[in-house]
């Protein structure tokens, strides 16, 4: 009997209940407070209690199984949302993949190493304007030949699909990193730098072809300078915010008012310049913000590993959250199924020739085949951009109630979530395999990345333990 209780009460055990009753705490009290909007089926905050434990749980298992965790999370919310009539709340599920993306971003900032930025800037600047500008302009081609649209709405279309997404290659990259792959040359610093700009770029495209098609109050003038206002805008935001927590607060204070700072730094510069109706700043903003207050705290012994190991708790917390969230904007029910086959030709082009540009591109770098490979593949991943501006052209439409702009606006949703459904698991298997396999290990650091990797076990091994066993 004593050895049974002693199996039956270990530590792992009340470990489960802990987190059992931590969720029913949480539930109940969302439950008092928002009464019936909490309750199952239909209230959205029990629904997003329930995608965030199947989505980690999934995610959890795909681990296991050596497979990205993000894929297990992202298929849990695409299958939720296509098989059970899930009642969400809109504006509260983008303001949680909002935040997320901000914590993600803000990690890899911390991880961005500044002499391989200086090393790498020239290519950095190809890799972030040229497969952007190619694909889309391959994919406006192609739309016009194989579906029928006008010059305009391919360029649209192909702006809408040339973005490739931080939520899915930005954690690809810091895992790799943080294993020392690609470390040696800064593969993974010069694809999340480029990252960030060829979102800019994409969004200040879709943008001005956008008043093109539906002639909008905007000027042409300003819809052209609004990518580089934006990027001039939260690089300077950045810069100055980064510098500021150089010296506030004060060594003696503690990390936790560190760490609140830069989160908040990184938050209110994503929704404030949504608000101000400048999104391409905020991204950035965020990432240049984390990076240069990092220059000045690797000066010291622990201050940028705790702040890492701060955010990467974050993380797990948000993680479900950004890429489940993701999931359920993926609608088979938006598909024009007439107009698939042809829709799968147009991205499979429009993909190709990124992948080559991003190969070619990087051809003058002192990079292997098997490096220039990789950065070709962590190239395709599309998600987040692709979910968030997929469906305006079809809402402009509707507003101006035009049948033709209605049915092309359509099938632009349609290629939109066949990209984010296909690529985006895709790239991130890519970026998960590919990397270990063309990318050359840091043995240098090895027994640093170890000891690294033993201290954030401690911060997350119990949490992961506890989801898989839920």
């Amino acid at each position: 009997m004593t050895n049974l209780l002693k199996v039956l009460i270990n530590k792992k055990s009340l470990n489960v209940l802990t987190y059992i009753l931590l969720l029913l705490l949480i539930w109940s009290t969302m439950w008092s407070l928002f009464g019936k909007e909490a309750l199952p089926p239909n209230g959205y905050l029990f629904n997003l209690i329930l995608i965030f434990v199947l989505s980690y749980i999934f995610g959890q298992i795909f681990s296991i199984i050596h497979m990205p965790t993000l894929l297990g999370m992202l298929i849990t919310g695409f299958l939720i949302s296509n098989t059970y009539d899930i009642n969400l709340n809109k504006r509260l599920s983008s303001t949680l993949r909002s935040i997320a993306l901000v914590i993600i971003l803000l990690r890899a900032g911390l991880q961005l190493d500044p002499k391989a930025i200086v090393k790498l800037s020239a290519v950095c600047f190809r890799l972030s304007f040229t497969p952007c500008l190619v694909e889309a302009i391959t994919v406006a081609l192609v739309s016009k030949l194989l579906l029928d649209f006008t010059f305009v709405w391919g360029l649209l279309l192909g702006f809408v699909l040339a973005a490739v997404s931080p939520a899915v290659v930005v954690p690809g990259m810091i895992s790799l990193q943080e294993k020392g792959y690609g470390v040696d040359k800064g593969v993974p610093t010069l694809v999340i730098a480029a990252a960030s700009v060829d979102d800019v770029l994409a969004i200040t495209g879709f943008g001005l072809c956008l008043g093109l098609v539906f002639d909008t109050n905007s000027s042409l003038v300003w819809s052209v300078m609004k990518g580089p206002v934006e990027a001039i805008i939260g690089i300077t935001y950045g810069i100055i915010m980064g510098f500021i927590l150089w010296y506030i607060p004060v060594k003696e204070d503690s990390k936790s008012l560190r760490i609140s700072l830069l989160l908040l730094c990184g938050v209110f510069a994503l929704f404030g310049s949504i608000s101000m109706d400048l999104g391409g700043a905020g991204p950035l903003a965020c990432l240049v913000v984390s990076f240069v207050a990092a220059i000045k705290w690797r000066q010291s012994d622990t201050t940028n590993e705790d702040m890492e190991s701060i955010l990467k708790v974050f993380w797990l917390i948000f993680q479900p959250f950004l890429f489940a969230l993701i999931g359920t904007e993926v609608s088979l029910s938006a598909m024009k199924s007439d107009a698939i086959g042809w829709a799968l030709i147009t991205l499979a082009i429009g993909l190709t020739t990124r992948t080559v540009t991003a190969m070619l591109v990087v051809f003058s770098c002192d990079l292997t085949l098997k490096e220039r490979l990789f950065i070709g593949f962590s190239w395709l991943p599309k998600a987040t951009v692709q979910a968030a501006i997929g469906p305006i052209a079809l809402d402009m439409a509707r507003d101006k109630a035009d049948q033709s702009s209605i049915e092309t606006a359509n099938l632009v949703l349609t290629i939109a979530v066949l990209s984010i459904l296909i690529t985006a698991p895709v790239g991130a298997i890519a970026i998960a395999f590919l990397g270990p396999k063309c990318l050359n290990k840091n043995t240098k650091t090895d027994l640093t990345l170890e000891l690294n990797d033993k201290k954030n076990d401690e911060t997350n091994q119990e949490v992961s333990e506890i989801m898989i066993t839920s």
